[in-house]
């Protein structure tokens, strides 16, 4: 039976092995500081859009509290809170739009002597990936986060109580949720990917159907609010994208045995 550990361990092993030690420190050092300078430049490039973004991330709070006749602002407690939430924002919108060059400096050093279609396939998943994650992002604040701002306005007069919210406290519950569904989006990619370096196959991923229902269920639950509605908004979709990858892998693996009878 073919080791599915092979073909990971000879690209994470470099093809010269007697290639001195320091030689791959000073690689590790270029890969560092291209990944810090690009980061510090997309960061620096963010700053003059710094009020539209948290605009944007305060508009699903805004227009709900609108809707509902609220007379409702974000206030702060200390003199120093509202600039500090400014740089946290501008610093987490320059990781996020710097993350596909830092994942190729990254997959670079590590996985060195890639082939040809070895980089088409880093270049695609690459792009597919981000492409997941905004479609994450997107579903999140169209819907999700507009949801899940309801419910806790509901709570609140169901209380009686005044919604004082801090801005340190809002901006990180729409982060944390952002985030959360983007990265939760990622899951097709990484099935795909192991399938094709053979650690999963299509009948094993229809037989752990129900396992994986359940394992959704939970990373939405850790993911999302305590509600289920906004649970079962993430949780629904993932699933859907899950049977997607079984069907993309299945002709995938249709296309491969059809080149091996045709050799």
């Amino acid at each position: 039976m073919k080791n599915p550990f092979h073909n990971l361990k000879t690209r994470l092993i470099p093809e010269d092995n007697e290639s001195p030690f320091l030689d791959h420190l000073e690689a590790f050092r270029q890969m560092l500081f291209q990944c810090l300078i690009t980061i510090a430049v997309v960061t620096l490039f963010c700053i003059p859009f710094a009020k539209p973004i948290l605009g944007w991330l305060q508009a699903p709070l805004m227009e709900t509290a609108r809707v509902r006749g609220s007379d409702f602002e974000l206030i702060t407690t200390s003199p120093v809170e509202g600039f500090v939430q400014v740089v946290k924002v501008i610093f987490a919108t320059g990781i996020l739009l710097s993350l596909p060059l830092l994942i190729v400096f990254i997959a670079r050093f590590v996985l060195p002597g890639l082939k040809p279609k070895e980089r088409k396939i880093l270049f695609l998943g690459g792009f597919f990936g981000a492409f997941l994650f905004a479609g994450g992002v997107t579903l999140c604040y169209t819907i999700s986060l507009p949801v899940a701002v309801n419910i806790m306005f509901y709570f609140n007069e169901y209380l009686g109580t005044v919604a004082n919210w801090k801005i340190e406290k809002y901006l990180g519950f729409v982060m944390h949720l952002l985030i959360g569904f983007g990265l939760a989006f990622e899951l097709p990619l990484i099935l795909i990917l192991l399938g094709r370096m053979g650690f999963v196959s299509t009948q094993q991923l229809r037989s752990h159907r129900r396992h994986v229902f359940i394992g959704i269920l939970v990373l939405a639950m850790l993911l999302t609010p305590p509600d289920i509605i906004t649970q079962l908004q993430m949780a629904i979709p993932l699933y859907l994208l899950y049977e997607c990858c079984i069907g993309v892998l299945r002709l995938l693996e249709c296309g491969d045995k059809k080149r091996g009878n045709e050799k």
